[in-house]
């Protein structure tokens, strides 16, 4: 689910040697990953209506296979782009479709079955990135992209027997009703719009920084090409711990889990600062903090099934949520790409990301400081 955003970014300035990458479809390329994930939040709950949830994670899987054969025989940036979009649509299914797969399976453990598909996912992000570039020193960009269609494939076949020996049970994926969500949308519930907002903080930062990281820290902090892949790798790899931590600890926390988006918070602004006031010292350290703030990312998908009490909420919050969030971080690329155009320095694109971590955490804090369920809401707004 992460290897075609984290196994690209590291491989543009060697992809660019083939043929011309400017800045404009750098821009693009990174937008594509946000956007995509948010047509998943639109297209993924009608989709599994229809076809069930197994089913959805198969095409989700499907498209990510095509999505990177297309990428691995692109001849220009626009069917590079166009299998990026492939690839990136089937991510933003499985974004979605994940959460309800959760608590389907698994019921009774939610919390723990987050932890393990966040870590495996956090692996995902984190392994691409550092392997990229060595992977192209060898076997050349093309090889380098093909091989994530290996791992897709492997991942398709147990869903693939899954679905098979359930498929004559009519009620495998029948959809969960859920009249409160069929009635009444999530975007009229406060703390929908909290969940989406945690999720949009992380991800505006997320993809922002598999973006334009590389490029940002050979600029500001001397580092060579190699070295900055290795650091989006720490960015991404510290997601492991937190993606292991994090859901269970904000089960534990119940009421009081407002407070780590907080935590978030601080560990932004403590970030950011470092690379805006001593980024030649310290630079890993720097990229380590900004990556703990992201543990907003693994808090947001448990609550989805922390704060719903179905199937079918647990989707409709996914979806909902998924919106916000992925609309939002499809700015944050072409956005930085524009303020650094206009001041060709960086401080101002870091220190933006800074003031929006921030501002955006405040309210979402304390809407989910009332610890209130999303059904309730819904019903309550009947």
């Amino acid at each position: 689910m992460r290897a075609a955003v984290a196994g690209l970014s590291p491989l543009i300035p060697i992809i660019g040697q083939t043929y011309e990458l400017n800045t404009a479809a750098i821009a693009l390329l990174g937008s594509i990953a946000p956007l995509s994930f948010a047509a998943g939040g639109v297209f993924t709950p009608r989709i599994e209506k229809r076809i069930g949830l197994e089913r959805t994670l198969i095409l989700a899987l499907i498209l990510m296979i095509l999505g990177h054969v297309i990428r691995a025989a692109s001849v220009n940036w626009q069917t590079l782009a166009v299998g990026t979009l492939s690839a990136l649509v089937g991510m933003g299914f499985a974004n979605v479709a994940m959460p309800p797969v959760v608590r389907k399976y698994f019921p009774d453990r939610v919390s723990m079955m987050t932890s393990v598909y966040m870590s495996i996912m956090s692996i995902s992000a984190f392994l691409p990135a550092l392997v990229a570039v060595p992977v192209a020193d060898a076997i050349g960009w093309r090889g380098s992209l093909l091989q994530w269609a290996v791992i897709a494939t492997i991942a398709l076949i147990p869903w693939i027997l899954e679905y098979r020996s359930h498929r004559k049970d009519s009620s495998f994926d029948a959809p969960e009703e859920s009249p409160q969500v069929r009635k009444i949308h999530p975007w009229r519930s406060p703390t929908a719009w909290a969940v989406g907002t945690v999720l949009a903080v992380s991800s505006i930062t997320g993809y922002a920084m598999y973006a334009w990281m590389p490029v940002i820290l050979i600029d500001i902090a001397g580092v060579t090409p190699v070295q900055s892949g290795a650091l989006l790798a720490l960015f991404a790899g510290i997601g492991l711990p937190l993606a292991f931590v994090t859901p269970g600890l904000a089960k534990r926390m119940g009421k009081h889990v407002h407070w780590l988006v907080t935590v978030g918070s601080a560990f932004f602004v403590v970030g950011y600062l470092g690379l805006l006031l001593s980024p030649t010292h310290g630079t890993w350290i720097w990229v380590a903090i900004v990556g703990t703030g992201c543990l907003e990312f693994p808090l947001a998908l448990v609550l989805v099934n922390l704060r719903t009490g179905s199937v079918r909420s647990s989707m409709a919050l996914s979806g909902f949520a998924q919106i916000v969030a992925y609309l939002c971080a499809a700015m944050a690329p072409p956005l930085m790409g524009l303020l650094y155009s206009s001041t060709n320095d960086w401080t101002v694109v870091l220190t933006t990301l800074m003031i929006v971590s921030v501002a955006a955490n405040i309210p979402a804090a304390l809407i989910l400081r009332r610890n209130r369920m999303v059904d309730a809401e819904l019903k309550l707004a009947t």
